[in-house]
């Protein structure tokens, strides 16, 4: 039987030795985790350590679109609303290489909000093609992420991304790399207030983070964008208009700071949004 055939690193008394997962988060074919607590520890370390890189060569077809300010409001917490130009960043993304032994594809709307008088982003709305993605982005930090079909190409210059879900093409970019410039709109790398805890008997609560961006590859894109929208997925009746300008980089990315509770959030907010959240 197979449970009974020794490998490389098998104690010699016939118990197995299991093999972990490597420092750069690839697990060896045939690995099994021992569930101690030091292993258990060093596998947050790894991830969550800001001297490694978390995310290499992610690369985002980026752009900005104005929303609509009403209904954007109705989707955020208590105390956090739209900033004063109304506009939000949409964004399909591909992340080749990670240390927790995914790759994957994302798509999600940032809202750009005010916090009092401080400035940051919200997630109202965010798909991946990986449930562990899913789940870290859920537990951690407060994205809403649900699964998704994601297509995503670059070829002679030009990005094309494609996302369906539940048989709807919600999102459709296609986007002629232009020009380097010096900045771009932060993505990640910015301050957010995310709701983290919205499940199960835990309490609800704004928390804020950031990570750190190395870039590597910025520059203008000529974005087409095309919208689409279901009842668990409006797409089309936040996003409000054209876009109004593109980017496309590649960054390698590391922890920045770790959630921080901010703020509780009223059982309405979870309500309210429960078709973007959870259906």
């Amino acid at each position: 039987m197979e449970a009974n055939r020794f490998r490389e690193g098998d104690d010699v008394s016939g118990d197995r030795v299991p093999v972990r997962m490597s420092e750069e988060g690839v697990a060896p074919e045939g690995a099994r985790p021992a569930f101690t607590l030091d292993e258990g520890m060093a596998d947050i370390k790894r991830r969550q350590n800001p001297a490694k890189v978390k995310y290499r060569n992610a690369t985002f077809l980026s752009v900005t679109v104005p929303v609509d300010r009403e209904r954007a409001d109705n989707l955020l917490p208590a105390g956090v609303r739209m900033a004063q130009d109304s506009t939000a960043l949409v964004f399909v993304a591909d992340y080749p290489w990670t240390n927790f032994n995914s790759t994957y594809r994302e798509a999600a709307i940032f809202f750009n909000v005010r916090h009092g008088p401080f400035r940051a982003a919200h997630c109202p709305w965010i798909v991946v093609d990986d449930d562990v993605a899913l789940i870290g982005g859920r537990e951690t930090l407060g994205f809403p992420k649900k699964l998704a079909e994601i297509d995503w190409a670059v070829a002679d210059g030009v990005v094309t991304a494609t996302v369906r879900r539940r048989g709807v093409e919600l999102l459709s970019m296609t986007g002629t790399i232009g020009d380097e410039v010096a900045r771009v709109p932060p993505i990640f790398n910015q301050p957010f207030r995310n709701v983290l805890g919205t499940l199960g008997m835990s309490v609800p609560r704004l928390v804020t983070f950031s990570t750190v961006d190395e870039p590597i590859e910025l520059r203008a894109a000529d974005v087409r964008l095309t919208v689409g929208g279901s009842y668990t997925d409006p797409l089309d009746t936040i996003i409000s208009g054209a876009p109004l300008d593109g980017h496309y980089r590649r960054v390698d990315m590391r922890v920045g700071r770790l959630p921080v509770p901010v703020g509780l959030v009223s059982p309405t907010f979870l309500i309210r949004t429960h078709p973007l959240r959870a259906v």
